[in-house]
């Protein structure tokens, strides 16, 4: 190679090239993952849930779920939660730990896969009941004192389903209960409104949504890890806490 080659400025265009590929790459792959998202949900939970491709019971997941929980508790008391209900319960991490602070948990996924393993690890706790639901699409039942939706809204892909799913959720809750949000946050690039027009769902851009949404109050808000703290390979979290009005 000459020793042109090794110019700064010749490398500063080498960078550029990269960083741009980087970004039309991951453009690209999010794109197809959300349209298969979009057309075949349980499929592609399924196929997600057999890969391992979600681990809720490693160390990091673990003490976030702890530090949810904790935050959680100083808004409402560590006394029984009353009665709560999981969006997205996935294999039932975390359900297991809501069963020992609820009154009672009705934990609801897409995917049968999920919904097994969630059934099998919670059989020893009476107060859980686990069903498979597609919350986008369907009725979600019951009323309820807190709901997490947690960790599952950057499924929920395409304009109807995006569009059906926040008001239903709300309308779960009855007035004065708890509604715990979190999701993973995009990168901070695709943050910038240039690239949020093209890449609108992420936990920045449902938080606003959900913030719209009539008789919602936000309690609590924060960065999970707080900013300058990321933990290698694992994505920060929005985290927000809102109340549901009392109606009049």
């Amino acid at each position: 190679m000459s020793s042109a080659a090794q110019t700064p400025t010749s490398l500063g265009r080498r960078f550029f090239r990269f960083y741009r590929r980087s970004k039309i790459s991951f453009f690209l792959r999010y794109m197809r993952d959300a349209r298969r998202l979009q057309l075949r949900p349980q499929e592609e939970t399924d196929v997600a849930h057999l890969a391992g491709a979600w681990k809720f019971d490693t160390p990091v997941e673990r003490e976030w779920q702890r530090h949810a929980l904790a935050v959680v508790a100083n808004q409402i008391g560590r006394d029984r939660w009353g009665d709560s209900l999981e969006i997205g319960c996935s294999e039932g991490a975390f359900t297991a730990e809501l069963a020992q602070r609820c009154v009672s948990v009705a934990g609801f996924d897409i995917s049968p896969v999920a919904v097994s393993r969630a059934t099998e690890r919670c059989v020893v706790y009476p107060n859980v009941r686990i069903g498979q639901l597609d919350a986008a699409t369907e009725e979600i039942p019951g009323q309820y004192d807190i709901v997490f939706i947690m960790d599952v809204l950057c499924c929920v892909t395409g304009r109807a389903r995006k569009a059906s799913i926040v008001p239903k959720v709300a309308r779960t809750l009855r007035s004065g209960g708890l509604l715990v949000f979190s999701d993973s946050r995009m990168p901070e690039w695709v943050r910038r409104p240039f690239w949020s027009n093209f890449l609108p769902t992420g936990a920045d851009e449902w938080a606003k949504i959900l913030e719209d949404t009539p008789g919602l109050t936000v309690l609590h808000k924060e960065i999970y890890p707080p900013d300058g703290h990321s933990i290698p390979g694992f994505w920060d979290k929005l985290f927000v806490l809102f109340r549901k009005e009392t109606a009049v």
